[in-house]
């Protein structure tokens, strides 16, 4: 990789396509020996032998597995996120940020000689970015327009967060250019 994390964490429930409750962590060895947030007995060394449940010890479990959460027995929520993991790889993670790229390319464009203020290509993800409207525009205009196009980001600040994926098309960049022209008028 380019990037060498010392941990790279991320939600299971947006961009890894899984259910909420889950979240998944990695860990660089630069955190073997940190003390987790989370005091647990499943943590400690031995913990998977229930014959020795009581006879708890201090230390930890090595390396990043003293991060796990506390019941990682989720018989449901595991496999579903595992599933759509899966899915993601067989995708693969550029062929989504390409996708994400083509059906935001045009808008972006729009959206600029609109004045709306874009990062630089180079300084944002095709995944998620964020729009500022023109100066003197107040973006609480937006919301409105927004919802009557049914269309689902996020306000913050002075900044309209955008976060497409692969179950959004061409259509709802589309219905956010129209919110955003009706703001503007």
């Amino acid at each position: 990789l380019a990037v060498q994390p010392d941990a790279l964490v991320c939600a299971g429930y947006k961009w890894l396509l899984g259910p909420y409750s889950l979240g998944l962590a990695w860990y660089g060895t630069r955190f073997d020996d940190g003390v987790p947030l989370e005091e647990t007995w499943t943590s400690r060394p031995e913990s998977q032998d229930f014959r020795r449940v009581g006879n708890y010890r201090n230390d930890y479990r090595p390396g990043a597995a003293r991060y796990d959460v506390g019941e990682r027995s989720n018989f449901i929520l595991v496999p579903m996120q595992l599933a759509a993991i899966q899915r993601i790889l067989a995708w693969t993670p550029g062929a989504i940020q390409e996708y994400c790229r083509s059906i935001t390319r045009e808008a972006l464009t729009e959206a600029l000689s609109l004045g709306v203020t874009v990062e630089s290509e180079d300084w944002r993800g095709d995944h998620l970015f964020g729009l500022r409207l023109p100066a003197g525009v107040d973006p609480a205009r937006l919301g409105p327009e927004l919802e009557a196009r049914s269309v689902s980001v996020s306000l913050r600040g002075s900044a309209v967060r955008v976060a497409p994926h692969l179950y959004n098309g061409e259509e709802d960049l589309h219905a956010l250019l129209e919110a955003i022209r009706a703001t503007l008028k």
